[in-house]
């Protein structure tokens, strides 16, 4: 399989529509395939993409992987010689990222070609956003009870939906919150990620909401987008943790919001951080999005 070079090219406001149609050939539930998230790090990531037989694969120049490809279910000999057209050009070491697990209960047979890898920190955690609107099950009585003590201490607290008019305390709260954090390059491009959004917000289709905790005193945001018609992808979630109950209360508002939209929320990965997946399994997730690594057998 030959590949044109010049036929890559970075991710564009202008491809969403074409995104979002390969997405609706074979929805997925993984972040990876989300366009607002492609676009918002395409500049820390060197994400460009290429269209190869009717399906859109996905390369980022920094880590030079190449993810599995959106659109159409891709057979496990054909997926081996994109993988091999990358080396052959020089632009991977070999191999395929977000692979969906249905793809390896589909082919069994794939380890012929493949090798396979896992990496328990690149799950995505998937809640049921009617669970956390009701607070249904033991497991998220803790978190009922932080919300009920924000709505004590904070009794003229309010939720906004983040527009144009609120973008710019949004992205302060972002900013503040962040230099309370020891620097590192996850902020940066996170810093990145997020100026794009605030620049592009209706052009990414994106929602949001901001918390007052009263008048004058933003205590977090949440940004968001549809990824699948069952489920919505949390891009960015900001609370001051300064006071007490505000991301609970922030999470639980926002499911609020979404509950007719969509049965799921994807609030991606932990990266292996451990105070992030003690935060995130306390959610109680509903399932997980497990993807892996297929590296080419020589």
């Amino acid at each position: 399989m030959k590949i044109n070079l010049k036929s890559l090219r970075p991710v564009e406001l202008s491809d969403r529509d074409y995104f979002e149609s390969k997405l609706a050939e074979q929805p997925s539930q993984s972040c990876e395939c989300s366009f607002a998230n492609l676009y918002m790090y395409q500049q820390p990531y060197g994400i460009e993409f290429i269209e190869l037989n009717g399906r859109i694969v996905v390369y980022e120049q920094v880590s030079r992987t190449i993810h599995y490809p959106i659109g159409p279910w891709t057979e496990p000999e054909e997926l081996r010689k994109i993988s091999d057209a990358f080396v052959e050009a020089g632009l991977t070491e070999g191999g395929i990222y977000d692979v969906p697990e249905e793809f390896l209960d589909r082919h069994p047979d794939c380890d012929r070609f493949f090798e396979l890898e896992y990496d328990e920190g690149a799950i995505d955690y998937l809640y049921s956003i009617e669970k956390i609107a009701t607070f249904s099950g033991p497991k998220l009585r803790k978190k009922h009870n932080l919300v009920k003590q924000f709505q004590t201490n904070w009794p003229y607290a309010a939720v906004r939906p983040i527009t144009k008019e609120e973008i710019p305390i949004a992205a302060r709260l972002a900013k503040e919150l962040n230099s309370r954090l020891p620097p590192c390059e996850f902020l940066e491009e996170e810093d990145l990620a997020m100026n794009r959004a605030w620049e592009h917000f209706e052009e990414l289709k994106l929602g949001g909401i901001i918390l007052y905790a009263e008048p004058g005193y933003a205590a977090g945001f949440s940004v968001y987008s549809m990824l699948s018609p069952d489920t919505v992808d949390i891009h960015f979630e900001k609370a001051d943790h300064s006071a007490k109950g505000a991301p609970q209360t922030l999470t639980w508002q926002l499911a609020i919001k979404l509950r007719n939209k969509a049965k799921f929320m994807n609030r991606e990965q932990d990266m292996n951080e451990e105070s992030l997946r003690h935060a995130k399994r306390s959610l109680d997730p509903e399932r997980f999005f497990k993807r892996y690594f297929l590296r080419g057998i020589n």
